[in-house]
């Protein structure tokens, strides 16, 4: 669909719990969080490794799972304009979407990828026993 100026429509969708993440995120170009308070956000480690930009507020644990300005843009919570202007900057910018698409998924495979969470136990394991 497109405005009556030619500039192609935006859609924003808001959602409740979704189960099925992998699909729901592969329709997705950015995903944004607006969280008053957050543990450890597994959503975003999910986004990105589904390669997707993310636009969120910084609270709780947010920052211990993104790289701020590398695999996310984050604003102060409460702030809607530095919030909007993440937000745009994604949205107006396809190079900046990938760049920070291929940053998320080589952040998530080095931190979070299950083969290193078996080998840092595997080394823990190894440390207890001797």
């Amino acid at each position: 669909m497109t405005y009556g100026n030619g500039k192609k429509k935006t859609q924003v969708i808001f959602t409740s719990w979704i189960k099925e993440i992998d699909i729901a995120l592969a329709g997705l170009d950015i995903v944004a969080m607006t969280s008053l308070n957050e543990g450890t956000p597994v959503s975003l480690i999910e986004a990105q490794a589904a390669g997707k930009p993310i636009v969120s507020t910084n609270v709780g644990g947010i920052e211990n799972v993104v790289l701020p300005n590398k695999t996310a843009f984050l604003s102060e919570s409460g702030d809607a304009d530095a919030f909007a202007k993440n937000m745009l900057q994604l949205v107006d910018d396809n190079d900046l979407r990938k760049k920070i698409s291929e940053k998320g998924w080589a952040h998530v495979k080095e931190k979070f990828h299950y083969l290193r969470l078996v080998s840092d136990m595997k080394e823990l394991y190894k440390r207890l026993l001797h």
